[in-house]
Parts: C-alpha cells; structure tokens; sequence
C-alpha cells in the first residue's frame, strides 16, 4: 500500500484526551464509486498510550462531517469500540493498526478521525491516520478470469 501525506488526516498526533483529527481531507471528489474503490481508512498508534491511572480504554472513529474542522453535522463511518488498556497496554502499544478498513461510502464532504477515552486521559500516545492508496489483492467485487492476484 502506498501512503501519500496530502491524504493523512493525523500525523504523530499526540492524543491524550478526547480529539478530532489534526487535519481532514475534502472527499467531495472521491465521492465516485470508480474514485474509491482502492481506497482504505487506517489508524496506527505510533507511541504507545500510558494511562494516567484512570483512563481504561480508547474508540478510534473514522467521522465525516460538513466542515473541515468536523465539528458540524457529524457522522460515525465506522468504530472501533472501545479497546481496553489490557495488560501493561498491549492493546494500545506501538504498531498496533487499530483500523484497516475499505473507505466507506461517503454523504459529507469532509473525512477525518475521532478519539475518544472511555474514562480518564493518557499520559502519552501518538496517532497516525488517514487513507492509502492501492491494494495488493484484486477487488472481490470485480473478479478478473485466470487472475491469481498479479
């Protein structure tokens, strides 16, 4: 997969409490079916998050919205649940990619990314999201005959 920094929405963002997304992309374009189709939503954490000795868990939220700093008319695409600390915060440690999905369809023109702490804040922990492009695998709803995923 290729990543391209004009479709990265948080870059290292430090996430401690509640957040959007440092940046959001405008989508209006991408709104084709055609424009999408090898598009994915990814969030990784870069550095792992420490609790402060409340917090209990993380949501990653992939949002759209009507504006660019997704505070109007928003809408959850899709959500991780909340994802437990677990032991010594393996479930929120280093590379982990909390989301690996298909770009879902879209209504809205602004794409973005919301975090959320079940209880409490973290002490440290470092997002990075947004859309990559291309996939190694043909599309399943586009099979090509004798293809063997070249």
């Amino acid at each position: 997969m290729n990543t391209d920094k004009e479709l990265l929405c948080s870059e290292k963002q430090a996430v401690t409490a509640d957040a959007v997304s440092t940046d959001s992309i405008l989508v209006s374009g991408l709104l084709g079916a055609d424009r999408t189709r090898n598009l994915r939503c990814f969030a990784q954490i870069e550095t792992g998050f420490t609790p402060d000795g409340s917090a209990t868990g993380m949501t990653f939220e992939v949002i759209e919205a009507d504006n660019g700093a997704l505070t109007t008319n928003v809408v959850s695409l899709y959500s991780t649940g909340a994802i437990a600390n677990g032991s010594s915060n393996v479930n929120l440690a280093a590379g982990k990619r909390v989301i690996d999905i298909p770009l879902p369809k879209l209504s809205k023109p602004y794409l973005g990314f919301r975090y959320t702490t079940n209880a409490g804040d973290y002490t440290t922990g470092k997002v990075t999201a947004g859309l990559v492009i291309g996939t190694e695998t043909p599309q399943a709803d586009r099979p090509v005959p004798n293809s063997h995923g070249f």
